[in-house]
């Protein structure tokens, strides 16, 4: 199989008409510009990349998007206000 760009931060994101799809970058600095630079991430080939995805039901990737919600996939517990 052939790479994709190997740089991917395992997310999920949605297209405009509600499918998701997952998401991976062909550089670092294309990561960084989408996700700022705490993003962690890992180098997957195209294939493990999609297995990590089918089992979501997930059968598209997005390479380089331009904007990536930043929203945590758990959210944090509510900040105490003083």
């Amino acid at each position: 199989m052939h790479s994709i760009g190997d740089i991917a931060a395992p997310r999920i994101g949605r297209l405009p008409d509600g499918r998701r799809v997952g998401i991976a970058f062909t550089s670092l600095a294309n990561l960084r510009i989408a996700s700022g630079g705490r993003q962690e991430w890992m180098r997957l080939t195209e294939e493990a990349l999609r297995e990590t995805l089918a089992p979501l039901g997930v059968t598209r990737i997005q390479l380089d998007p331009v904007l990536v919600d930043l929203q945590p996939a758990y959210p944090a517990e509510p900040a105490l206000v003083h």
